[in-house]
């Protein structure tokens, strides 16, 4: 049996890392498609380049909000989260974040507020992140797919969301 090489998919290059603290926390209830929203808000963070990847920059978060839906069976929650970060330059990032969370018995503790909650390792959590800039040198940034892995951190001080990114590489390859 001879096995061909699968070609034309993308590669993936780790670019950053985004951590988010969970502020206040108000719950929408059942929405019109049967989903529970709570609406989580992100007041600060920040999101820092991998070292290697260019454009690198460093960033705080000053505004940000998870619109965060569970499905009717609670099997699997639904990321909305939308943010404003400051780059040390002092430009501003609109940060986008878009995926699904698998609702695993520890994930639910977390959201539960259960005193036995602890952190969450990666796995549970994937999504996209598009990014909006107005400095020229983060432009990439704009053009470019990333993707994640993501999960909870349980600390003394509250809960963070912590994505680590990569940027989708596209294949050169001819079939």
């Amino acid at each position: 049996m001879s096995t061909k090489k699968l070609t034309g998919f993308p590669s993936l290059q780790p670019a950053i890392i985004t951590k988010v603290n969970i502020g206040d926390v108000n719950p929408l209830g059942v929405i019109h498609n049967g989903s529970k929203m709570t609406h989580y808000g992100t007041p600060t963070g920040t999101i820092e380049t991998v070292p290697g990847f260019e454009p690198a920059f460093k960033a705080n978060v000053c505004f940000g909000a998870d619109w965060l839906s569970f499905d009717p069976d609670r099997q699997h929650g639904r990321i909305d989260l939308r943010g404003i970060a400051r780059t040390e330059e002092g430009y501003s990032i609109d940060f986008r974040y878009t995926g699904v969370i698998e609702m695993a018995p520890e994930v639910h503790k977390i959201f539960d507020m259960a005193p036995d909650a602890k952190t969450v390792p990666f796995g549970f959590a994937t999504g996209t992140h598009t990014f909006l800039v107005a400095d020229p040198a983060l432009k990439k940034l704009e053009n470019s797919s990333f993707v994640s892995n993501g999960r909870i951190i349980v600390a003394e001080t509250g809960l963070t969301v912590e994505t680590r990114q990569s940027i989708v590489i596209p294949s050169t390859d001819m079939d």
